[in-house]
């Protein structure tokens, strides 16, 4: 499945070769058919764990139409490394958080790429789901040190996707999420 950017890259490329060799292109359903997106762009800054902060960013272009991460040294999202405490986002707004990744978290096993992919969410104000499930980006460390998975869910994808199209509400809370693998309970 394309995203409406490769599309028009596509759409522009075949006009392109048609008329090179004089043939008129008529409209193309596809491209006509879907609205034009406009990515809103969200500038990081990555004080710590700078390789991750950079796949973690691609990893959520390429899942997320309406948003375009880059890499800026004046960022809304920053990401620093700190030792204790915890990995933990305090959310500013949407596209807005400052992050600090625990060396700790990383010691214990649990991968460094999905932690920062993570705490990324919470910038994109995805909220904390402590339910176990790997394939949930936003269960977090509760998925345990196994789990090495940095991408949402197309359901996490989705409702970041409409947040940056305008569809979330300017007055929802903010809170402080905390990546804490100790929140979660085994049951036997």
């Amino acid at each position: 499945m394309f995203n409406a950017r490769i599309r028009r890259v596509l759409t522009t490329l075949v006009a392109t070769a048609m008329a090179l060799v004089g043939l008129q292109l008529a409209t193309v359903a596809t491209a006509s058919a879907e609205p034009e997106i406009q990515a809103r762009t969200v500038y990081y800054t990555a004080y710590g764990y700078q390789s991750q902060s950079a796949q973690a960013a691609a990893i959520w272009n390429n899942a997320v139409p309406n948003l375009n991460m880059v890499s800026s040294s004046n960022g809304s999202i920053r990401i620093y490394a700190t030792t204790g405490g915890g990995s933990r986002a305090y959310p500013c707004g949407l596209g807005c958080a400052t992050i600090y990744i625990d060396s700790r978290d990383v010691a214990a096993g649990h991968n460094a790429l999905r932690i920062v992919s993570h705490e990324i969410g919470h910038g994109h104000r995805l909220p904390d789901n402590y339910n176990g499930n790997c394939a949930i980006l936003m269960s977090g460390g509760s998925a345990g040190t196994s789990c090495t998975n940095p991408y949402p869910s197309s359901g996490e994808a989705a409702t970041v996707n409409s947040y940056y199209s305008g569809w979330m509400a300017a007055s929802e809370p903010l809170t402080p999420s905390v990546y804490d693998p100790s929140l979660v309970t085994v049951t036997g």
